[in-house]
């Protein structure tokens, strides 16, 4: 029998953890009808302001291909939570921004329940500074 080493361990801790963190997630913003992965794209036009992204930009920061980012976006675009800038580039509607809000409230609600009586804050505290020191 072989043990793993503990980078590896570490690594599948992680993977699995990310994995439940996300299902968690998912499920309190089914309630506002997006998952994680939409939220996170809204944050990023969110933090944008009203100049927006370009197709390019918008690819690179999702680590996706520009035609990947338009079958994204496309959707988003239609139900009025993403516009276009004069320049063509990708921003957030009123109606965006509202849902961005709305769902950013309900991700830190239910991160906040998934870790109760799990870590302490200045646990979760160490946690966070640890990851980004990976991310």
């Amino acid at each position: 029998m072989t043990s793993s080493s503990p980078a590896l361990e570490a690594l599948i801790l992680i993977t699995r953890v990310n994995a439940e963190a996300t299902s968690a997630l998912d499920k309190a913003l089914s309630r506002v009808g997006l998952w994680l992965n939409d939220l996170s794209l809204l944050g990023l036009l969110r933090d944008a302001g009203a100049e927006g992204l370009s197709r390019a930009d918008l690819a690179t920061a999702l680590s996706q291909s520009q035609s990947q980012t338009l079958r994204r976006v496309k959707p988003m675009e239609k139900l009025d939570w993403i516009a276009r800038t004069e320049a063509g580039n990708f921003r957030l509607s009123s109606h965006g921004r509202a849902l961005a809000l709305e769902a950013s409230g309900l991700a830190a609600n239910r991160s906040e329940a998934w870790l109760d009586g799990v870590l302490d804050a200045d646990e979760i505290s160490q946690l966070t500074v640890l990851l980004r020191k990976i991310g």
